[in-house]
């Protein structure tokens, strides 16, 4: 990322310096538009198995366990399918926090704030289709789920391999059932 210039963009996109100089202002600007377009559509290929029918199924842990193991395998097809997407996600964080400093931690920030709604989303359905609730409440598990999964996805940049990546998962997965409750209190 910070390898960028305005002059390579313009190369690259086959128009001339001056037309870059009219979209943006300065480097600063060109990147905050590409790291806001990057994040919009990394999130955009993961909010598509939001739509996924949770409400069928068995209830109770079980349940709860098939429906997270169908969620967390649909999200790591988006993942594994876009690895250097997915790369640029962490450069992003690292480069937006290291370059701007407070100000622009949004762009940051609107990264994490998209992973935990889709989270929020899945955890919650799932839990609710099953017929239980988050021991730790839906909010401190959003977060434990969201690490896990970059914790994970960063492991699987290094290592490249889908299988562990999947059994990580899925371990996770039932560490995570491990926490919910029935609803009914018992």
């Amino acid at each position: 990322m910070g390898a960028v210039t305005v002059r390579g963009v313009a190369e690259r996109a086959g128009v001339s310096l001056g037309v870059v100089h009219y979209c943006y202002t300065d480097k600063e600007e060109l990147l905050r538009e590409v790291i806001g377009a990057v994040n919009s559509e990394v999130h955009q290929a993961a909010r598509a198995f939001i739509n996924v029918d949770f409400d069928s199924g068995a209830m109770g842990r079980e349940g709860l366990r098939r429906r997270l193991y169908e969620a967390i395998d649909l999200i790591w097809a988006v993942i594994s399918a876009s690895p250097d997407r997915q790369l640029l996600t962490y450069e992003i964080v690292s480069y937006s926090l290291r370059t701007y400093g407070t100000p622009e931690i949004g762009l940051a920030r609107h990264q994490q704030e998209s992973n935990e709604e889709i989270i929020r989303s899945v955890l919650g359905r799932t839990a609710q289709s099953a017929g239980m609730r988050w021991g730790m409440g839906l909010d401190d598990m959003v977060r434990v789920v969201e690490a896990t999964v970059a914790g994970i996805g960063l492991r699987w940049q290094i290592c490249r391999d889908d299988d562990e990546a999947i059994a990580l998962l899925h371990r996770a997965v039932d560490l995570v059932v491990a926490d919910a409750h029935p609803l009914d209190g018992e």
